[in-house]
């Protein structure tokens, strides 16, 4: 059985997870390109069988790399102090940087905010004079309505009172026509001459019907036309 597969990827046998454990992936890769890439290399099967040349590069690479670790441990202290001061300076400095951008956009946000906030402010002011101006306006209409019902009453009575009067007028003017056309009658009877304002009992042709009757509908409208001409009832 071996723990990983493929032909230029480490599959050595589970025997050795004992050393595989203790080192990193890129130094087991090492190991194994050494075992199958040297001058008299090992075969993929025999890599990642339990074989002596394994065991022994194997063996060999987990005691360079926990010297490698013990020598990194006795690097003087104030060195990696200063190394992680150096980094913790530069992500101040980055932070430092973002915030003062932020800062900036807050800035921007509130004076944006302010300037909304005065227009919409100057805009309520605005609304409000409208609405009491159209409160004052509907206030004095509705003062206004007693008065202009009493004086819609009053003219239609006025109307009615002319109607009547021109009822009156039209019936009197229609009996003064009748008057006139029998007394014309009368004198006609007894003269040979008429009078050509007076509309005649008897049409002497159709043009002249249609004229008296282009002219009767004339002096419904038009006052001169009734003063001048008298028509039979």
């Amino acid at each position: 059985m071996v723990i990983m597969t493929g032909i230029l990827t480490p599959s050595f046998h589970i025997y050795y997870s004992k050393q595989l454990n203790q080192l990193p992936r890129s130094i087991k890769i090492d190991t194994w390109r050494r075992l199958t890439t040297r001058k008299h290399p090992l075969s993929i099967e025999q890599a990642s069988s339990i074989h002596s040349e394994v065991k022994d590069l194997l063996n060999k690479a987990v005691g360079n790399y926990i010297k490698q670790k013990e020598r990194q441990k006795m690097k003087p202290i104030t060195s990696d102090c200063e190394t992680s001061l150096r980094q913790e300076n530069e992500e101040l400095c980055i932070s430092k940087q973002v915030l003062e951008k932020k800062i900036e956009e807050l800035l921007d946000l509130q004076e944006q905010y302010k300037s909304r906030e005065v227009a919409m402010t100057r805009s309520l002011e605005e609304s409000g004079e409208k609405v009491s101006q159209l409160s004052d306006s509907v206030a004095f209409f509705k003062s206004i309505i007693p008065d202009t019902k009493k004086a819609i009453a009053s003219a239609e009575k006025s109307i009615d009172l002319l109607e009547n009067r021109c009822r009156n007028l039209e019936d009197i003017i229609s009996v003064k026509d009748r008057k006139i056309v029998a007394l014309v009658d009368q004198i006609l009877s007894n003269t040979k001459h008429s009078d050509v304002t007076i509309e005649p009992e008897i049409y002497s042709s159709t043009h002249e019907r249609k004229l008296w009757a282009k002219r009767r509908d004339e002096s419904e409208y038009d006052l001169e036309t009734r003063k001048k001409y008298t028509f039979r009832p």
